[in-house]
């Protein structure tokens, strides 16, 4: 991953606009998260997080689709597609990571660790704390609802 230097925070400001993570964020809220995380670029195939990293990174897919691998599998678990995010678990937990994350396409991130989330006001580190949690209860209900649908599928009508 390379720093994204080519890319105006003006356009950045308007790429996050869009992204329902930041819905609840004010203009000025949003250029201050800018300001203090980092925002880096991927290209097809490189990997934005893998199990083998140590550290304890959280990263908000801000365009572009990244699939998510277990070490050493050549079969994706998922998709995780702009707006969406990863690293939460060892985010929170500071645990090492749970998967790898290889970018499908160009992909750009925003990258927070937990000295810049407390390093923020509180207001706006409450706002990122409801964000993770809305986008994690939002991902609890995509996936149980794969969970019926493939019982659903393959489970015997009684």
């Amino acid at each position: 991953m390379l720093p994204l230097n080519k890319i105006s925070r003006l356009k950045l400001l308007e790429i996050i606009g869009r992204i329902n993570f930041f819905k609840g964020f004010t203009i000025e809220q949003r250029e201050l998260l800018l300001q203090k995380s980092k925002v880096y670029n991927c290209k097809p195939n490189q990997f934005v997080q893998s199990e083998l990293d140590h550290n304890s990174h959280f990263y908000i897919v801000l365009s572009g689709e990244v699939e998510i691998l277990k070490q050493g599998g050549t079969q994706a678990l998922g998709v995780i597609k702009a707006g969406q995010f990863i690293g939460e678990g060892s985010f929170i937990k500071k645990r090492p990571k749970s998967a790898t994350a290889r970018a499908l396409n160009e992909v750009i991130v925003l990258c927070m660790d937990q000295d810049t989330l407390h390093g923020l006001p509180v207001v706006l580190k409450d706002k990122f704390k409801d964000a993770v949690i809305e986008g994690m209860a939002e991902r609890i209900v995509y996936l149980s609802g794969q969970i019926q649908d493939f019982h659903s599928k393959y489970s015997p009508q009684l």
